[in-house]
């Protein structure tokens, strides 16, 4: 059995809930291309198998805790509380996380969606434009808390409301909130449209956001950015497979061991 080192009970629970939150429906529902980026419907259940591993051996048995070697496709790490933002840093394949308070809130969660899509589109070796991998990140966090609180069945005047409960207070954040809005009016209406001939179901609609869209959201992006950022952020590698891979040993009762 290749080396691999016992992982916290801690890290294995939370990878776990991470791809739970990334299985829901309304992570599901989130379907669209800008750019280079595209989120299709089998975007976020490879996020979630990355998440939480392949076993790749036999159960091993030590101090009385059973164990098991996983292959992960991506490392974690996660911060020592709750106010640290979710992120993914591409050069050394770690997706860092805020503590697990971050699943008790919409916005948490949301944050946590928005860090899976950079990871998602390393995974499929998408992320050769930061621009468009940002401008997908922000956009799929605005759709789950949307997908979260609107449902099919509200009319023009809830769904308004919620809209307006759900808006940035942020200026910068308001355009990908925006097109956010556009891909739920325009799926509610394929839905409607599709009701009784063709039922939709999660991932098979996409919105294509046009392109001069797409240049107006990268443009407020390099607007906003800092100088540092500008000057000295390597760029994100090109087209070519992600080779990474990361073997742990997993216990396989993690609950048990944190009582």
């Amino acid at each position: 059995m290749a080396n691999a080192l016992i992982e916290d009970a801690r890290t294995t629970l939370y990878r776990r809930e991470l791809a739970h939150l990334v299985r829901r429906q309304s992570c599901r529902w989130i379907s669209f291309v800008i750019g280079t980026a595209p989120i299709h419907r089998n975007f976020f259940e490879g996020v979630a198998v990355a998440l939480e591993g392949l076993p790749t051996g036999d159960v091993q048995y030590e101090s009385d805790v059973s164990h098991r070697q996983v292959q992960y496709g991506v490392r974690l790490r996660i911060a020592a509380n709750d106010d640290e933002r979710a992120s993914y840093d591409v050069d050394r394949d770690l997706l860092i996380v805020p503590a697990a308070g971050a699943f008790g809130t919409l916005d948490g969660q949301a944050m946590l969606v928005s860090a899976c899509v950079h990871l998602g589109l390393d995974l499929e070796a998408r992320n050769d434009k930061r621009l468009d991998s940002e401008c997908a990140a922000r956009i799929a966090g605005h759709l789950y808390r949307l997908y979260e609180t609107v449902t099919v069945a509200d009319n023009e005047t809830e769904l308004l409301e919620k809209q307006q409960r759900l808006a940035p207070t942020s200026l910068g954040d308001k355009p990908f909130f925006d097109v956010a809005v556009e891909i739920v009016r325009h799926c509610r209406a394929t839905l409607r449209c599709n009701k009784r001939s063709y039922p939709l179901q999660p991932g098979s609609f996409m919105k294509i956001i046009s392109a001069d869209r797409c240049e107006r959201l990268r443009g407020l992006l390099l607007s906003g950015a800092s100088r540092s950022e500008r000057t000295h952020r390597r760029p994100a590698p090109g087209i070519v497979p992600r080779a990474s891979r990361f073997l742990a040993l997993q216990a396989l009762q993690p609950a048990a061991l944190l009582a």
